[in-house]
């Protein structure tokens, strides 16, 4: 049993690292996942603030970013978080109301 737990874990990590390479653990007890002072129940999956998807397993509990870094940015440019959306948008620097394309 402990092994197959084992296994099990492991795999999910994989799977989140070969996602992601920004994760993170949460803070679990034998009972739920506490994030920024937040209960979850154990199973559950939730997205954070910060653009993180989380699942509160009962071995691990594990944050990872959903987006993606931005590609080279020209140098006229500069690559701004959107949180809104949980993605980059690259704009000019001299003026931000235009996409650089």
């Amino acid at each position: 049993m402990a092994q197959t737990i084992f296994v099990c874990a492991t795999l999910l990590l994989m799977a989140f690292d070969i996602c992601s390479d920004d994760c993170k653990f949460v803070m679990k007890t034998q009972r739920e996942c506490l994030k920024n002072g937040i209960s979850y129940s154990m199973g559950s999956m939730w997205k954070d603030e910060d653009c993180y998807s989380c699942y509160c397993g009962n071995v691990t509990a594990i944050c990872c970013s959903e987006y993606v870094q931005p590609p080279e940015v020209p140098r006229n440019c500069e690559a701004v978080f959107d949180r809104g959306i949980c993605t980059y948008k690259i704009y000019r620097k001299d003026n931000h109301d235009i996409l650089c394309n």
